[in-house]
């Protein structure tokens, strides 16, 4: 009987060895830049996986939050191939990151978790599941000559902007409206990477911004970014309105210089409309003042209304009424940190 449980025990103690020397699934990360890392110069980050067997489901990663660094997953599907080290065979899943730095300097990526599944063999009916990490990166970027102090700008070939007017900004009346549409479009730049067409404001206007269209185009590893940009103006009173001018500057990296891309500023001469009934002429502005002043003045009368019929304390009924108005502070949704500033 003694013995019997030595072999057991021996026999228990083998097949936890082996269990334990059974190959893992590992992850590595590089990234493929040539020459020198510019601001706004989009670069592959490559994350590959290894499996010891089958890969079983998508991976899921929980990317960091890099200040400074705009960190975009991949779009499609991974290339798929197999290898081998150390004697054991792996299928290997290559998966590619876009990266585009917003400022000059030192910038690292930290290891991030990457939860994945796998199967030794393909008939298995449970997968392993396994976290993994891929390797920190660290790098340096510069900006492109001319642009030091332009702060963020994109690095393109081929950039192409296209601005349409619907109708054409001239002559209009009181109400009418102006739809504005921009377009981004370049190869290897997707939509997140393109600047937000700038608003501004103009008294007498109303400016709309549309949320932004991603118009994103990927195929057999190629990517067409597009965003397009819509603004709506209506105009709120009769007059003269200019909206102004825009520029854009970005860096060719066929040519290898700064380009400018300019957006001619337009004029509206906007006449009174008779169809309007009086007074609807008033601006946003106006009309939120008066609001202002009525919700004062009713708030003004209230409590000695109240105290004369109900004879309430007067200090208590005031913070009663005041209490709703009273601002709450909320933290802004995403805080600038201070090594993320200048």
């Amino acid at each position: 009987m003694k013995k019997v449980m030595q072999l057991a025990l021996v026999l228990g103690l083998s097949l936890q060895a082996a269990s334990a020397q059974e190959p893992m699934a590992k992850a590595r990360a590089h990234l493929e830049v040539k020459g020198e890392l510019l601001v706004g110069q989009r670069v592959i980050l490559v994350v590959e996986l290894l499996a010891p067997g089958f890969f079983s489901g998508t991976a899921a990663y929980n990317l960091p939050s890099v200040p400074g660094v705009l960190l975009i997953p991949p779009t499609g599907s991974p290339v798929v191939s197999s290898t081998e080290e150390n004697g054991i065979s792996y299928t290997l899943q290559r998966h590619e990151f876009s990266v585009f730095v917003r400022r000059a300097g030192q910038h690292e990526i930290p290891a991030f978790p990457i939860r994945l599944q796998f199967k030794r063999n393909a008939l298995d009916e449970e997968p392993v599941e396994q976290t993994v990490q891929a390797t920190a990166i660290q790098f340096v970027a510069k900006s492109a000559p001319g642009a030091e102090d332009l702060g963020a700008i994109i690095c393109a070939r081929e950039l192409k902007i296209e601005e349409r007017w619907n109708p054409e900004p001239g002559k209009a009346k009181a109400g009418d409206a102006f739809t504005r549409m921009i377009t981004f479009s370049a190869p290897d730049v997707p939509a997140m990477a393109f600047p937000a067409f700038p608003t501004g404001t103009i008294d007498g206007l109303g400016i709309y911004p549309k949320a932004p269209e991603v118009l994103d185009k990927a195929n057999r590893g190629t990517l067409l970014g597009q965003r397009r940009d819509t603004l709506t103006y209506v105009c709120e009173r009769p007059g003269r309105f200019v909206i102004p001018a825009v520029k854009l500057t970005w860096w060719d990296l066929d040519t290898q210089q700064l380009r400018t891309e300019k957006f001619s500023s337009r004029t509206i001469e906007v006449a009174p409309n008779p169809a309007l009934p009086s007074g609807t002429a008033l601006t946003t502005s106006s009309r939120t003042w008066q609001d202002v002043v009525t919700l004062l003045g009713m708030i003004a009368l209230a409590p000695v209304a109240l105290v004369l019929r109900r004879k309430i304390p007067f200090a208590r009924l005031w913070r009663r009424i005041i209490d709703p108005f009273r601002p709450i502070r909320l933290q802004p949704l995403n805080p600038v940190s201070r090594s993320s500033k200048g």
